[in-house]
Order: C-alpha cells, then sequence, then structure tokens
C-alpha cells in the first residue's frame, strides 16, 4: 500500500509553458514526458463507486499495471489516498484471483466487470528539491471518455514524495498562474463516473440544512464544524466550476440558488469569526508565522462582497449566464487558490505534516 500526498489544480493548456519556464529555477532532478493509458471498471452496480474506489488498468509503454484507488481523505484540495498495485500481464478485464491478490476483499460480486470509461492523457513530470522535501510536479492532458460522452484533463498534480507538507503549500504558492485556475479534489476517477451519468446538480439549500443541524448537536466541536464547511465549500466551488454555463443559462430561479449557495457560505463565516479565532487558539504555536487569522478573516470579507456584488448584478439585469461567468470567473483565481492554502493550512497544522 501507498499513500498518496498530493494538491492538483485544474488549469488550462496555456499553464504547461508557464509552468515549465517557473520550474526552471529550481533545476530538476529529473523530467519526462509519457502517455498513460488508463481503463476504468466496476460492477454493473456500481461496488466500487458506491464505496468510493477506483479499479484501473494503466498502460505505461509495455506494462501494465491493475490498481485500486480507495478513498482516503482530501482537505480541500489537499489529497492523502491509499492506493494498491499489482502487475498484470496484459489490458485484459480483471479477474477475481488478480482482485483478491490486489486487495483483500471478503467478498467479491459474482456478475464481470465492466468496462465504464477510460482517461487517456499525456503527462510531463518533473521531480524537484524544495526546500526540505522532494515534489513531482505533473501535468496532464487529455480527457475522459465514456461512450459518446467526452471531458477534457488538463491538471498539475504536486506529489510530496518525501519530506513536509509545508513546503508542498509554499511550493504550490510560488506557482505564477494568476487566471483559470482551482483546485480539484475530483479525481479522473470520479469524473469518469459523473461523466457516465446525466448532470445532477446538488441541493445545497438541503445541504445547508443539514449542516445548521448538526451543528446545533451539542458537543460539536469547532474543528469539525471547520472540516465541515471546508468540505462543502470545496464542493460547491468545485461543481460550479464543472458544470457547464449552458445548464443556468435559461434557468432564473437555478442561478439564483447557486449565487445564493455562496451566499449562505459566506454570510456564515461572516457572522461566525469566532469559529476561525477558536481553531487558531488552539493551533497557536503553529500559525504566529503564517499570519492566518487576519488573512482568513480578510478573505471571508472579500468574498462575501462580492457575492453581495453578483447578487445585485444579477437582480437588476436578470443575465443569468452572464451571472455564472462572474461566479466562476470569482472562484478560479489566484487569490481564490491562496484562500485556499491558507484554508488546508488551518485544517492540517498541527497533525504529523511529514512524509517519507
Amino acid at each position: 500500500m501507498i499513500n498518496e500526498i498530493e494538491l492538483k489544480l485544474a488549469v488550462t493548456p496555456e499553464a504547461f509553458n508557464v509552468l515549465e519556464q517557473h520550474l526552471q529555477q529550481f533545476n530538476p532532478l529529473e523530467r519526462k514526458s509519457i502517455f498513460l493509458g488508463n481503463t476504468y471498471y466496476d460492477y454493473p452496480d456500481h461496488v466500487f463507486a458506491k464505496q468510493k474506489m477506483g479499479l484501473r488498468i494503466r498502460q505505461e509503454d509495455q506494462h501494465f499495471t491493475l490498481t485500486l484507488k480507495t478513498n482516503g481523505q482530501v482537505v480541500g484540495g489537499l489529497h492523502t489516498r491509499p492506493e494498491y498495485h499489482l502487475l498484470i500481464d496484459g489490458n485484459n478485464v480483471p479477474t477475481n484471483d488478480q482482485l483478491r491478490a490486489l486487495y483483500p476483499f471478503e467478498q467479491l460480486p459474482t456478475s464481470p466487470l465492466k468496462l465504464i470509461f477510460s482517461t487517456d492523457f499525456n503527462r510531463t513530470f518533473w521531480l524537484v528539491k524544495f526546500r526540505n522535501s522532494k515534489i513531482e510536479v505533473a501535468f496532464d492532458q487529455g480527457e475522459i471518455v465514456s461512450g459518446e460522452r467526452s471531458q477534457p484533463i488538463c491538471e498539475i498534480e504536486f506529489e510530496l514524495k518525501e519530506g513536509e507538507i509545508e513546503d508542498l503549500f509554499y511550493f504550490v504558492e510560488e506557482l505564477p498562474i494568476l487566471t483559470n485556475i482551482y483546485f480539484s479534489s475530483a479525481s479522473k476517477a470520479k469524473r469518469g463516473y459523473q461523466l457516465a451519468q446525466p448532470y445532477v446538480l446538488t441541493d445545497w439549500l438541503d445541504q445547508w440544512r443539514d449542516f445548521l443541524q448538526a451543528e446545533q448537536e451539542k458537543g460539536t466541536k469547532a474543528q469539525a464544524t471547520f472540516h465541515r464547511l471546508l468540505k462543502m465549500e470545496q464542493a460547491l466551488v468545485e461543481e460550479t466550476l464543472a458544470l457547464p454555463t449552458s445548464l443556468f443559462s435559461q434557468d432564473f430561479m437555478k442561478t439564483v440558488e447557486r449565487v445564493g449557495a455562496f451566499f449562505n457560505l459566506y454570510h456564515y463565516y461572516d457572522e461566525n469569526k469566532k469559529l476561525f479565532e477558536v481553531i487558531a487558539e488552539s493551533k497557536s504555536d503553529n500559525l504566529r508565522e503564517y499570519d492566518l487569522l487576519p488573512k482568513l478573516l480578510k478573505s471571508n470579507q472579500h468574498f462575501f462582497d462580492q457575492i453581495q456584488n453578483l447578487i445585485r448584478f444579477h437582480s437588476e439585469t436578470k443575465d443569468n449566464e452572464k451571472t455564472i461567468e462572474k461566479l466562476t470567473a470569482l472562484f478560479s483565481t489566484r487569490l481564490y487558490v491562496e484562500r485556499m492554502i491558507n484554508l488546508m493550512r488551518l485544517a492540517v497544522l498541527g497533525e504529523a505534516n511529514q512524509y517519507h
């Protein structure tokens, strides 16, 4: 088993040249370009997907690896996900014997596995020594295909191969990409499963009611509330940026509900500044050098102001498409990436932060 610790940014193809030029200052220890063909399998009733697992065969040159990606943990855009690997002879449908050799399954369905989707992409990666750590930077560009539907892949992954998580945060902060950039918590497997199904909009009003109900339960700790908020914010932003604007362009109420979901989130932040203060106090020894609390409170206010401006714009113009364009632009900027890094810092500081 291998534990991956990585950050992933969704970008545009133009980011490649910016990234490569930026990395030259670190004198990369290694640089390599490869094509990766990936085929994902599941049972007809989506056993793996329901358990937030992904089963794939990856072809790299003439080598084939069967991999099981398990659920793991995602904090903001920081992934920690156990993986299991098994070298196999070819790209045939995995057998039950291979699956049991890969992972100690208690029971497997009797129905055969079927191909769900594929993710094929070119990967260029660099191994960089930064401060006290080694970080692998990978630029992936290609597409996800499920039946007749497809979706582009264009992302940068930063994997901590050795060292400290804080070095990973610092390294990503130095990236000179200013727009069309955001943290992605969705794996290629998750995106593939979503592509294989019709678009479904999350009911964020229900999500918000559930959050408020959980918060009112006795004994709920500030740290648990903060983690739920961070998870909700990441999911809301990522879903909004991934959806085509056409889903909103002809529907005034869908646009109102989507912008309203962001308003509820940032209004809560504005009304509950003490939540950040309580968490900061519990980690005071680790926060001094980062000046996190004032940065996050300022960030909360900035995005709350912008959302209120957007509500006024939509109310005055009734322009759904332009409103969603402004919303997605707001949350795909360098400023928002910096906010998410600081939220992740607040979430993980004080926990074990070294990786070997």
